[in-house]
């Protein structure tokens, strides 16, 4: 059993090793890599493009719908009305309480603190 954990211990610390190394490899190859040329504040960056999609014939050219349809259509500019505010409502004020008529039983050290409902 000793011997085992032996061999698994020597087995952790050649894969702990490994992986040190192979940090310190990347580490190392990134500050020998040439550093970026600075791109010059008068550059201009060309945009990203795509091609133009190809409209088959059985699709339904949307292009035409970024006109609004009364401008399609030859309508005048509808003349817009202003919406209404809506009304605020007002809070009606509780009224107190009334008695039931009932007497109020005094509260005394020997009387229980709970009450039966049925």
């Amino acid at each position: 059993m000793e011997k085992v954990l032996l061999v698994m211990a020597l087995l952790g610390s050649v894969y702990l090793a490994l992986r040190g190394l192979v940090k310190v490899g990347r580490l190392l190859l990134a500050l020998l890599m040439p550093k970026a040329i600075p791109v010059l504040p008068s550059a201009v960056r060309m945009l990203d493009t795509t091609g133009m999609a190809v409209r088959k014939d059985e699709e339904e050219d949307w292009s035409k719908y970024e006109v609004p349809a009364f401008i399609r259509r030859g309508i005048p500019m509808p003349v817009l009305e202003p919406a209404s505010a809506k009304p605020t409502k007002t809070r009606k004020r509780r009224s107190k309480a009334k008695s039931d008529g009932k007497p109020v039983t005094d509260v005394t050290p020997e009387s229980p603190a709970f009450e039966f409902v049925a």
